[in-house]
């Protein structure tokens, strides 16, 4: 009878006790095991989305600028003036910009003249690809065909040395012996038909459509984080003067969510001997046109989606706060919010301004 009797009292709370010592140690191990999970999926998410932000950066910055390398004229003013195809400010002077208002983020902004993507495509047949100018002369362009020409575009007319913009354009269609016509506002503007420096547009010049594209910081429309957000932009001055600014209601693209800074530093070559070590290095480019640029750095700053915590969840990690980009330094008595940071930096020559020194 002794070997078929049950537990005591004392036996089963003892064997309850250790249960459930043994229970909350494992939901211990998991909990931490699942923030430390958390965490580094949390890492991982900025080292994404820094990386994604750079190299969309970068797929435009090799675009920027082809058949420019000597500036592209504009009209501003009433008057025609030459810019160049890449320029930026310098949020770290206290008024950063984000689209075309000036604020105190500390955060760069980009802008870039882009060709279409099928600019160098098939001429009169690949929409987007350039016309060739047949007539020499100034005011209206005289072209071999006009398919792949663009009504609602910016184009510019280029010797592949420097350019001139045109905006809304009219297009009248070629006839039999009749070349091509292209119209733009810009016609009748004193001098503005000489910005390919040659007394006027000459046979063999090229037209096609670009895009002005403009790279800054701000925040997305739904979550309200910081975002690296892209707008397209139109020939009008902006706040701060420059000659391109996006239309009122443009809805910014988002490029790449929770990317918090955006640096981009200008090289210059002002030896002129091509040495990249010998290079002068600028923070803020003004939108004037500027000889012997050569090559851009750019820097962003991307976090992940949610703080990262300790492994008992009561404290975001002190190691976690804003970090220095080129000349962008936080306070130092900036406070840990729990974001991680990944900084992703490349530098890249600038094969369509070189070209001006062929």
């Amino acid at each position: 009878m002794r070997a078929l009797r049950g537990m005591t009292l004392l036996e089963t709370m003892v064997a309850l006790a250790l249960t459930a010592i043994i229970i909350a140690a494992a939901a211990s191990l998991m909990v931490a095991g699942s923030r430390v999970i958390h965490n580094t999926e949390h890492t991982a998410d900025s080292h994404d989305a820094s990386r994604l932000a750079g190299e969309a950066l970068m797929s435009m910055v090799r675009q920027a600028g082809a058949g420019a390398p000597g500036g592209i004229w504009v009209r501003q003013g009433g008057v025609p003036v030459r810019v160049g195809a890449i320029f930026g400010r310098d949020g770290t002077t206290g008024a950063g910009t984000n689209s075309s208002t000036p604020t105190a983020d500390g955060s760069d902004d980009l802008w870039l003249v882009v060709p279409d993507r099928d600019y160098l495509g098939e001429p009169c047949v690949t929409p987007g690809a350039a016309a060739s100018v047949v007539r020499a002369g100034t005011g209206t362009l005289h072209v071999n065909c006009t398919q792949s020409l663009k009504a609602d575009s910016l184009h510019l007319v280029s010797n592949m040395t420097t350019a001139a913009l045109l905006s809304n354009i009219v297009i009248t269609p070629q006839s039999p012996g009749v070349p091509g016509q292209v119209n733009y506002d810009e016609a009748g503007t004193s001098g503005f038909s000489n910005a390919p420096e040659r007394g006027g547009y000459q046979s063999g010049d090229l037209v096609y459509p670009v895009r002005l594209l403009h790279f800054f910081i701000g925040p997305h429309p739904t979550s309200g984080r910081p975002s690296l957000l892209r707008t397209e932009g139109r020939l009008l001055a902006d706040a701060l003067g420059r000659p391109f600014s996006e239309p009122a209601t443009e809805q910014p693209v988002v490029v790449q969510e929770n990317v918090e800074d955006l640096q981009v530093a200008f090289g210059f070559d002002t030896t002129g001997q091509e040495d990249p070590a010998r290079y002068t290095w600028r923070h803020g480019l003004a939108a004037a046109f500027q000889p012997g640029l050569r090559t851009v750095r750019i820097s962003v700053v991307a976090t992940g989606r949610n703080p990262r915590r300790n492994t008992q969840s009561t404290a975001v990690l002190a190691d976690d706060k804003r970090i220095s980009t080129e000349n962008n330094v936080p306070p130092a008595a900036v406070a840990a919010d729990g974001f991680y940071r990944s900084l992703y930096t490349r530098r890249l020559e600038l094969p369509n301004l070189a070209a001006a020194n062929l």
